[in-house]
């Protein structure tokens, strides 16, 4: 383990916990071929934990990103020995509602292991 890891490993969880809001973790399954209905499916595995839901900055990020765009923080405790995939989905609740956003980009932020994921969204 790196002094990063005994440093700050424990910090994101517990100030995500108290400050975040829940969210819905899909995991893209194996995508399976249905040979008679010509249909592809995946298996989601869902994880509901809490995490922190921002707007993006465009300027934090090269400008490349749309103002409807959402930025992610999630501590890798939340996601033990997984890196999220920009296959992979979140449900978030938004004035009542529950919205779905994809994983468009990924920044883990680590020492020997991961301390935390920052995940740019885009809803659906």
């Amino acid at each position: 383990m790196s002094l990063t890891d005994d440093t700050f490993a424990l910090i994101p969880a517990p100030i995500i916990e108290k400050w975040g809001s829940t969210i819905t973790y899909l995991t893209s399954g194996t995508d399976t071929y249905n040979t008679s209905t010509g249909t592809v499916s995946t298996s989601d595995t869902t994880s509901i934990f809490k995490a922190l839901v921002t707007a993006v900055n465009p300027k934090e990020y090269d400008g490349l990103y749309q103002v409807q765009d959402l930025k992610v923080i999630i501590p890798a405790s939340y996601l033990p020995s997984y890196y999220p995939t920009i296959r992979d989905r979140i449900q978030y609740s938004e004035a009542g509602t529950t919205r779905e956003a994809r994983i468009i980009d990924i920044k883990s932020y680590r020492g020997d292991t991961p301390i935390m994921h920052v995940l740019i969204v885009r809803p659906q």
